[in-house]
């Protein structure tokens, strides 16, 4: 019903007057919505005598929708409707923010409107490298020397002898530590076989590019060592930087993992650092450095132990230290956007690999010339050539 209920109270002599039923009335609203879940009006009807027991009637009815106001009966639909136009508006502002950053920053949003201008042609042959090295003819290897004999350079004569059925047909492109991958990045060469450690950092972001290479399984683990003067490399063994020691100099390659355990273990005033192996070891010998840091199995090519004469006429006794200091697996790199050359890389190795367990040796007359083949496909290739042309692995390392 309309009207909800009549309620009695007592009020005290000081309670009177038109305070006391104003605050009276007041009550009575106030409790009785908690009844009804809605706001009721009160009025007094009925005012008691004075005297001890005398009593108040209020009269309390509902409010009407009628009497009351839109925003009182929709307040809450006002409220989650402002709430919701609020985000679509925070979301419309944080788009025009996006388009407006990128365009700062040089980027171009698709346009659907058509252009009579031709698109700019490729940076580079699209063709697949397989197809690539095919058609020039020969394969190109970066290597420490671009000439003469040696582990990697039979490493690259069994990739050309997979590739075509003939060893010979290689070029070694000279490349430096400091150069390596982005001539390998640029496509100047095909695949490094330079002595590269397996690293994430290269798999995924190398420092100098910015790009990512694919690695081979190791085809030689390996480590930094020292090599130098016998008395300056026993410094550098130990890490001591002080007496004697205190004129130790280093010298180790841009971009190598030498150069980085190196610099976390000395200060920068006993390093050098050079672009080249070879630069390295005429700074040995002219005094800029006494010891060179270096994968051991590079530096035992390269150095001959035994006495030495310096320029400024000392006489030193050069080693190549045998302690290791680091665990490099040493692997061939390629590019990472050609996954069928990649793995025709690691096929070759697995070949030579293969060869040994099996006591499969160099035949000739196994060797399988196919320069004419017009496929393109690596499931065309005999990757036995590998072992058949040029030696398994245990061989070709041993010599």
């Amino acid at each position: 019903h309309d009207t909800i209920a009549t309620t009695t109270t007592t009020t005290t002599h000081e309670g009177r007057g038109e305070g006391g039923r104003t605050a009276l009335t007041r009550m009575v609203a106030t409790i009785f919505p908690h009844v009804t879940a809605e706001p009721v009006t009160a009025t007094l009807v009925v005012e008691g005598e004075e005297g001890e027991n005398d009593d108040d009637v209020v009269f309390a009815e509902r409010v009407s929708d009628a009497s009351r106001s839109c925003f009182q009966l929709r307040w809450k639909v006002f409220v989650c409707s402002t709430c919701f136009l609020l985000v679509v508006l925070a979301v419309l502002l944080l788009a025009l923010a996006m388009v407006l950053l990128m365009g700062t920053q040089g980027g171009s949003l698709v346009s659907d409107v058509p252009t009579m201008e031709p698109s700019a042609p490729p940076s580079y042959d699209p063709k697949s490298t397989l197809e690539i090295v095919r058609e020039r003819g020969y394969v190109r290897c970066g290597l420490r020397n671009e000439s003469g004999n040696g582990f990697r350079i039979d490493l690259c004569r069994a990739v050309a002898a997979v590739i075509f059925g003939d060893p010979a047909r290689f070029v070694g492109v000279s490349v430096t530590p400091s150069t390596r991958f982005v001539q390998l990045n640029d496509r100047a060469v095909d695949l490094l076989l330079f002595g590269d450690t397996h690293t994430i950092e290269r798999e995924v972001n190398e420092r100098l590019t910015g790009a990512g290479f694919t690695f081979s399984s190791p085809y030689n683990y390996d480590g930094m060592a020292y090599s130098g003067d016998e008395s300056f490399v026993k410094c550098a063994e130990e890490g001591k930087r002080f007496d004697e020691c205190a004129s130790l100099l280093i010298c180790a390659s841009e971009g190598s993992t030498s150069l980085d355990f190196v610099q976390s273990s000395f200060p920068y005033n006993f390093i050098v650092v050079g672009d080249s192996n070879q630069e390295n070891e005429k700074r040995r010998s002219n005094g800029t450095c006494n010891v060179i840091a270096d994968d051991r199995s590079f530096l035992l090519d390269r150095v001959t132990p035994g006495n030495e004469t310096t320029n400024n006429g000392d006489a030193n006794v050069v080693i190549v230290g045998d302690k290791f200091f680091t665990k490099e697996p040493l692997a061939i790199v390629t590019r990472n956007n050609d996954r069928e050359f990649s793995d025709i890389i690691n096929w070759v190795l697995h070949a030579l690999f293969y060869g040994e367990e099996q006591g499969l040796t160099k035949k000739p007359s196994l060797c399988q010339n196919y320069t004419n083949l017009t496929s393109h496909s690596a499931s065309d290739l005999n990757f036995m050539n590998a072992v058949y042309c040029v030696g398994n692995y245990g061989k070709l390392f041993v010599e």
